[in-house]
């Protein structure tokens, strides 16, 4: 497997919510900061405004122009007078200020804020200003905005407690879900992790939380992935088993008989040939074991290239050249046009073989084996059928195992390997296919295998 690549350090769960709180729980208070702050500004600005209205219309009636007139001016308003003053410019270019310390607000540097009538004044603070010209003189009014300015510092104050307090509560919120949703994940790998230092045993299912469902379907996925493992496992050990078990046998009859022939050839002449022959006999049976476990072996690892090939036509001449093999008679019957199929040529003659040969084995000499060929719309099947003793239906599921025999009496009467069925079951899986047995009447079985028509996979 190819890991992802990162350019950062792999974080835990804890780490990964951790961030995102935190990211989350600023970002939801700046917004609020932000909010609040604009809203908070705004409602100044629309007082400030209406003030200086009412007072631009004040100088306008009393035309003030020194500090008792403004203090008059002033308290009629309602302004606050510790917030608000007038600078007032004459047509001479003097200017009178209306405050105590004017002379020092003028010299004062200050810096207006764009897009606003908001000034702020070193030393002395922000200021909302509005310019109000009559014909001898023009007033500079500036509005304290010290409350604004005071909100905002307590509201910045109040929310940075609160989200250092969220985040304070937040993190050890998060340090037990975290715990929490990672339990299940550590589990689960723990266990994988135990799994994987023993594969040569057959592994126990991991556990399986019920909660979270990704973790759970996680777990569900691995269980399966571990069933098909302990199974091709399991099938291993039989396999290796039973083709030990089947080797040993004509193993031990030549061994036996080598001895035999060492021990009393010379006195008994006579037991050579016979042991040659049990010798010969058993040699062979070895040998036709042997070829078959490499047919499965090439089989597992086989990649097969279908073309289209006509299986009626194939099927014909592999009855043609079988026929003079075997006592029994066997039959042909296919359409009469093509019967076009997507399968490997080799592949389809061996399972024709190998099924001929298992209706031979089973069928009496008198009877005889039909080979029937049919087509619908989408498939193609090719039908061996025997009158044989017929495959009881509780045998019918292990047949194409390996080395399945279904019963000792029957596998001593008729030789064979226990490998045919499953050499034909894995290379009509290779062609795509699907093979299945039925009952012949009115007695025997019926092989019958289905292959996509040529046509029908364009």
């Amino acid at each position: 497997m190819i890991p992802m690549s990162t350019n950062h350090t792999p974080r835990t769960y804890a780490d990964i919510i951790r961030h995102s709180f935190t990211s989350l729980l600023i970002t939801i208070g700046l917004i609020i900061v932000l909010t609040v702050s604009i809203t908070l500004t705004v409602d100044q600005l629309l007082r400030a405004q209406d003030q200086a209205e009412r007072l631009s219309a004040s100088l306008q009636t009393t035309q003030v122009s020194n500090f008792k007139d403004w203090l008059t001016v002033n308290r009629s308003s309602g302004l606050n007078s510790h917030n608000t003053f007038v600078l007032i410019k004459n047509n001479d270019g003097t200017t009178t200020s209306l405050l105590p310390h004017g002379s020092e607000l003028v010299k004062a540097s200050n810096w207006s804020i764009p897009f606003t009538h908001l000034v702020y004044i070193k030393g002395w603070g922000l200021y909302f200003s509005e310019t109000l010209r009559t014909g001898t003189h023009t007033y500079y009014l500036f509005i304290g905005m010290h409350v604004l300015v005071g909100n905002l510092h307590v509201l910045i104050s109040v929310l940075i407690i609160a989200i250092g307090l969220s985040l304070l509560v937040g993190l050890l919120y998060v340090r037990r879900l975290a715990k929490s949703l990672s339990a299940p994940t550590i589990s689960l790998a723990t266990a994988a992790q135990q799994a994987a230092a023993n594969p040569d045993v057959s592994q126990p299912e991991l556990p399986q939380p019920t909660e979270p469902v990704e973790v759970a379907q996680l777990a569900r996925d691995f269980n399966q992935l571990l069933a098909a493992q302990n199974g091709r496992l399991e099938r291993e050990r039989q396999f290796i088993s039973d083709a030990s078990h089947e080797l040993r046998t004509p193993i031990a009859t030549i061994r036996g008989n080598l001895k035999l022939i060492e021990r009393r050839g010379k006195q008994h002449p006579e037991v050579i040939p016979e042991s040659l022959g049990f010798i010969d006999q058993e040699s062979l049976r070895m040998q036709h074991l042997i070829e078959n476990l490499l047919h499965l072996s090439r089989a597992d690892r086989a990649e097969v290239d279908l073309k289209p090939l006509d299986l009626a036509k194939l099927a014909q001449a592999v009855v043609t050249h079988y026929q003079p093999l075997v006592s029994q008679r066997v039959t042909f019957a296919s359409p009469k046009q093509p019967v076009m199929v997507n399968a490997d040529a080799d592949m389809l003659h061996q399972i024709l073989i190998a099924l001929l040969d298992n209706a031979h084995k089973y069928s009496p000499s008198d009877q005889q084996i039909h080979v029937i060929i049919a087509q619908t719309a989408t498939t193609s099947t090719v039908t061996v059928a025997d009158h044989g003793p017929g495959i009881p239906v509780a045998d019918r599921e292990h047949i194409f195992e390996r080395f399945y025999r279904m019963d000792a009496s029957r596998s001593t009467k008729i030789a064979g390997s226990g490998l045919g069925l499953a050499i034909v079951s894995q290379l009509v899986q290779l062609n795509q296919g699907d093979i299945t047995v039925t009952d012949n009447d009115p007695h025997g079985a019926c092989f019958t295998v289905t292959l996509q028509n040529a046509a029908a996979t364009k």
